[in-house]
């Protein structure tokens, strides 16, 4: 097997290139959050120039997931298409633009709004770029079904437009300018993406796995869900009731698990996964309709969609990309699988933490400190599959 040096790598593969740095400032922002939480605990706080509970909205959301969609988007869209990869300096550049922006939003707490307004204008500029460059992909392809990959590309605009926002309020041009932030971000933005590639991905793996399977995915079912996204994203702009549209959406992911087999899953560690992260929408959605109808707090549903769905949504396709494209077989070891359900630990705490009143604080603080650790563990495993060539000595 050829060395070669982590740097040349990294150039020369897509998902290395978002991953690393992804992994990097996924334990940075947990490390952070972890540490303000501990605070609390004995009374204390950040001193930042922006609400705490807004920064840490603002670095969660855009700080950790962008990198690895940047990867995942530069490795599996051209295949979906069938169209050549980007140019190295594309899918360097993006990150590269990502990772600016983080750095600049963090130091911006402390050192002024100067550092957020930059920080917001390199995250616009990385999505802007990443949007050119599936757009750009996406007329070049002779593919019959783009639909994915359009759906994709319009989801990152809704996120460049809630960068837009944030850049508006850091200015001090929109005084609602984090509301609008915050919900394109969650509902216009992340959730989209990860229900298309998961419409796309799910049925196709358990297909590979599952036998005899039949893949479903209608694509009624996903402009339902991405329409009911952003109209809840819209209703909680303007204050408006979402507990109807929220029970229709629960209702469609609790049917969905069950139409994916989400029960035969279990048996094959990798695949199930991806199911179980799925499985945390109906029930997020459901504690959403709750929160509107008065019964408890909002942010239950809304940590329920973060941590249960997307973090280990995101560590199940990242762990699975970072394995198949270092040579490894598609089996989760023993550690990545406990390192997996653990973090459905954490989503359980902070969800209880959302119900628990006076005991709140103790429980955020164990979810994060947990969060930071489970962090920490999924970069050392996941260093080698990213900083060394393939075990099977092919390119990539």
């Amino acid at each position: 097997m050829a060395h070669h040096p982590p740097l040349e790598l990294i150039t020369r593969s897509p998902h290395r290139a978002g991953f690393v740095p992804g992994i990097a400032i996924c334990l940075l922002l947990t490390v952070f959050w972890a540490t303000e939480l501990a605070a609390r605990v004995t009374g204390g706080s950040f001193a930042t120039s922006i609400a705490i509970s807004q920064a840490h909205g603002l670095v969660m959301l855009y700080g950790i997931f962008p990198f690895f969609m940047c990867g995942f988007c530069y490795t599996a869209v051209p295949r979906w298409l069938n169209v050549a990869n980007p140019a190295p300096r594309v899918f360097v550049g993006m990150p590269l633009l990502l990772l600016g922006g983080v750095l600049c939003w963090l130091a911006g707490l402390w050192l002024g709004k100067g550092w957020l307004l930059a920080g917001s204008l390199l995250q616009l500029a990385a999505f802007a770029g990443l949007a050119l460059t599936l757009g750009s992909m996406i007329r070049r392809s002779q593919v019959a079904d783009r639909q994915h990959a359009r759906l994709v590309v319009a989801a990152f605009l809704l996120g460049a437009a809630g960068l837009l926002c944030s850049l508006l309020w850091f200015a001090g041009l929109f005084t609602n300018g984090w509301w609008w932030t915050r919900h394109l971000a969650l509902y216009g933005f992340l959730l989209p993406v990860f229900l298309t590639v998961a419409h796309r991905m799910l049925p196709f793996f358990s297909s590979s796995v599952l036998q005899p399977y039949t893949p479903w995915r209608p694509y009624w079912l996903l402009r339902l869900w991405l329409a009911g996204s952003l109209l809840h994203g819209l209703l909680g702009i303007a204050l408006l009731p979402q507990w109807p549209l929220d029970l229709l959406l629960a209702a469609s992911f609790a049917y969905t698990s069950w139409r994916w087999q989400l029960r035969r899953s279990l048996a094959v560690p990798l695949l199930a996964m991806l199911h179980l992260a799925f499985a945390w929408l109906a029930a997020a959605f459901l504690l959403l309709a709750l929160a509107s109808l008065g019964w408890f707090s909002p942010l239950a549903g809304l940590h329920a969609i973060t941590i249960g769905f997307f973090i280990t949504m995101l560590v199940g396709f990242a762990s699975r990309v970072m394995l198949g494209h270092s040579g490894r077989p598609l089996q989760a070891s023993p550690t990545l699988w406990r390192l997996y359900l653990l973090l459905h630990v954490v989503a359980l705490l902070r969800v209880a933490a959302d119900m628990a009143g006076h005991a709140a604080n103790l429980l955020l603080a164990i979810a994060a400190g947990l969060l930071a650790l489970l962090s920490l563990l999924w970069l050392l495993l996941g260093a080698p599959w990213l900083l060394k060539a393939r075990i099977d000595g092919k390119n990539g």
